[in-house]
């Protein structure tokens, strides 16, 4: 088996701290001497010496980096003797929106973000005037108005601990804020979880995280015009009908309460809650 005969950084070595897609990565080298046990002895072997680093499993000196390369020369002067670098960095997997000083700990970033928009369709009960959909004399038409607009999307990636569980971040997808965030009424940001993988970032075991933040200004609350065929007078239950004979039951406009909707008033407008709300506490700002 060939055999690491020095395993310090000796003369030869490198570091390299340079910015790549808006966040800094740091990069280091380190050089091993490996002496093989015949002149016929592959490059492979060699690189899977034992002693040197493990290709996405061993951490530079500095703490900050991964060993992404080995690479082994052979000396001309002597045929059993190879010099083997080691490419350690600290490069976060492609499509990472983070940025910081890699000095620091990558937990406790502020995210970056990228803004997209996404066509929604939805059934309005209001044009955007504030006028109910109903009818001059204030009936609900029998179908909705459904209209089509592009909604912002702010999509992100955030760091993690690696301890954070799965069921941890299921709960964190496909809730609503339950207060104002960012300036941004409760109920009207709608986050979902992408994608939420564990690796090694940063010379660390941490849980990288894609997130979006879908904000409709209307809020995610399915709404629905107050109508029915019954209505409350009292603790009464009675039921709406015109004045032939024998009566036929109508479809009436209620006031939000169970009540009779004034006559030429537009019913009132309920809303359901769609989703879980979250305080949003776990996104950094």
């Amino acid at each position: 088996m060939p055999t690491v005969i020095d395993s310090s950084e000796g003369r030869v070595g490198s570091g390299r701290l340079h910015s790549r897609k808006g966040h800094p990565v740091f990069e280091e080298t380190y050089t091993f001497v490996v002496q093989a046990d015949n002149k016929s002895q592959t490059r492979l072997d060699i690189l899977l010496t034992s002693g040197l680093p493990i290709i996405n499993g061993s951490q530079g000196y500095s703490g900050y980096t991964i060993c992404r390369g080995l690479t082994a020369t052979r000396r001309t002067e002597n045929a059993l003797i190879w010099d083997v670098s080691a490419e350690f960095t600290s490069e976060v997997e492609e499509g990472s929106g983070s940025q910081g000083d890699p000095s620091e700990d990558p937990q406790e970033w502020v995210p970056v973000y990228e803004t997209k928009f996404e066509r929604y369709s939805e059934v309005v009960t209001k044009d955007f005037a504030a006028a109910a959909i109903a009818n001059s004399a204030g009936q609900a038409f029998e179908t909705g108005l459904t209209i089509t607009r592009h909604i912002p999307i702010w999509e992100f990636y955030q760091f993690e601990p690696a301890t954070l569980s799965d069921e941890d971040v299921i709960a964190r997808s496909e809730v609503v804020n339950s207060a104002t965030f960012k300036g941004r009424a409760a109920k009207t940001l709608l986050c979902v979880v992408l994608s939420s993988v564990i690796g090694f970032y940063y010379g660390q075991s941490r849980r990288l995280t894609n997130y979006q933040l879908k904000y409709n200004v209307n809020d995610w609350r399915h709404k629905r015009l107050d109508v029915g065929t019954q209505y409350k007078s009292g603790t009464t239950l009675l039921t709406f009908t015109d004045s032939s004979d024998p009566p036929q039951t109508l479809l009436g406009s209620l006031d939000g309460a169970g009540a009779k909707q004034a006559a030429g008033t537009a019913p009132a407008i309920r809303s359901f809650d769609m989703y879980v709300t979250n305080d949003f506490s776990f996104i950094r700002t």
